[in-house]
């Protein structure tokens, strides 16, 4: 349902391009107004009458009937009830830009064979400022309340459940001119107020989530707005269409090559403050979680880069044995990263099929595709833990072939801080865990092969061949 819900909205702006320079608000307008926003449409879609337009004072008022245009559009495979018309006012403004105002609350049922969803927003309230220069709204700020999902599988889904509320949440964007000519700059950022989740599978245990608040960041440079507005343009025109015709096909791929590289960057983060995690065992909180993606463009070398970072756990007290208390992390910090892959190639795979109506792609040749060297790399960065009792990070690159039979090589730098005092954590907790006395016994025998840095800490460098020999600080620990 969500590209056929997208495709909805975006009939608006499609329509609020062509019409911005009609000044006065009359009746024509309204009308001129109405044929403008339906005619990217199907015949029968553009007849069904959910799109209505009126005039308001000084500005139009456009419903949006869904129910009619679900009944449309809608295949078969799903029902949606609960829907009811939902208004925005367009106010026209100088230089043909229009001020957007809306506020409506949304209570809704969705029923497919895989499961069946309810959807409820209290108040949702839209604003903001479209632009037809770029066909975007360059400013806009989203506020809603009392937001409620809920999920129920059926079929080889029975038994799974999830049910969410969110109490408010609020978001802004912004759209600026890019550097390069017919390209803008994206920034978006909001807030979830008092976000709780719940879910619960056969065979396993419940799960609830919750955080008093999550922030969110999202930043694209470079997005070629022509283009993409073309492609959604050709979406909506063929919202229907089970199949592309092969024209239709040529001119998808046509489009989908003009909007490549997509966008320059792509920035993500999301951080969950005062977040806690509760199954039937127990509960565990944690003060700060956050979560970045970063990505180059869709191009024939394109770098990703994700990372989680945590601070502070606050676990049950019956969920940690006392031997082991005191080695419960503070901070955990994991960075990686995938570098040089050819999006650009997957494109080209991915349009081929689609216009030789192939069957799927193999994992192989996706893996082939994306890693045109055999190789495929895993970067760590950074992978940090600190405690009272000891302070460790991992640095380096896992390379692997993309082969039927896959060979490794690692190469590794491992880095301790008061590696003593970590020893003597350990063999203070083996008198109540005797198992502990081999993992001491392990790391005194490690400690005999390392380096120590300026700053004090010890270092071992690790590198692991696709023979698998492997080699600490020059000394060859493990041969075929």
């Amino acid at each position: 349902m969500r590209p056929k819900a997208i495709a909805a909205a975006a009939v608006f702006s499609i329509g609020l391009a062509a019409v911005s320079q009609a000044a006065d608000v009359n009746e024509q307008g309204a009308k001129e107004l109405r044929n403008i926003l339906t005619h990217s449409l199907s015949r029968d879609l553009a007849r069904s009458g959910f799109v209505a337009v009126k005039p308001a004072g000084d500005q139009y008022e456009i419903t949006y009937d869904l129910a009619k245009f679900f009944d449309k559009v809608n295949s078969g495979a799903f029902s949606v009830t609960g829907l009811k018309p939902l208004s925005l006012f367009a106010q026209p403004l100088d230089q043909g830009r229009w001020h957007l105002k809306g506020d409506n609350s949304v209570d809704i049922s969705v029923h497919s064979p895989a499961s069946d969803l309810t959807y409820s927003v209290a108040s949702s309230s839209v604003e903001g400022i479209f632009d037809p220069a770029i066909e975007m709204m360059r400013s806009m700020q989203v506020k809603s309340s009392g937001a409620k999902f809920s999920s129920i599988g059926s079929g080889k889904n029975a038994g799974r459940k999830v049910d969410a509320t969110i109490e408010s949440a609020s978001f802004t964007h912004a759209v600026t001119d890019s550097t390069e000519a017919g390209k803008v700059d994206l920034q978006s950022q909001g807030m979830l107020q008092h976000f709780s989740e719940q879910t619960a599978a056969p065979g396993a245990p419940s799960v609830n989530l919750s955080a008093d608040s999550i922030d969110v960041k999202v930043t694209a440079t470079s997005l070629p707005v022509k283009e993409l507005r073309e492609l959604i343009r050709f979406f909506v025109q063929h919202i229907k269409a089970k199949q592309l015709s092969e024209s239709g096909s040529k001119k998808f791929e046509e489009l989908v090559r003009r909007a490549l590289p997509v966008f320059g960057s792509l920035n993500e983060t999301v951080t969950l403050n005062n977040a806690l995690f509760a199954t039937d065992k127990g509960k565990v909180g944690v003060k700060s979680l956050d979560y970045s993606f970063k990505m180059d463009g869709l191009t024939k070398a394109s770098n990703i880069n994700f990372g989680v970072r945590a601070e502070h756990f606050t676990p049950d007290a019956d969920l940690i044995p006392p031997a082991y208390a005191a080695f419960l992390p503070e901070t955990v910090d994991v960075q990686l990263g995938i570098p040089n892959i050819n999006f650009d190639g997957l494109v080209d795979t991915v349009l081929e099929a689609v216009a030789e109506r192939a069957t799927p792609i193999s994992g192989e040749a996706l893996k082939r595709t994306m890693f045109p060297s055999g190789y495929g790399t895993l970067e760590f960065p950074r992978i940090s833990a600190t405690s009272g009792v000891y302070d460790v990070e991992i640095s380096g690159a896992l390379k692997g072939s993309t082969k039927h039979h896959a060979s490794y090589s690692l190469q590794a730098t491992i880095l301790a801080r008061n590696f003593d005092g970590t020893v003597a954590a350990i063999q203070n907790a083996a008198k109540t865990d005797p198992q502990l006395n081999s993992v001491s016994f392990s790391l005194l025998a490690a400690k005999g092969f390392a380096k120590t840095d300026p700053d004090g800490r010890l270092r071992w460098d690790v590198t692991m061949d696709e023979n698998r020999t492997v080699t600490v600080n020059g000394q060859v620990m493990k041969a075929p």
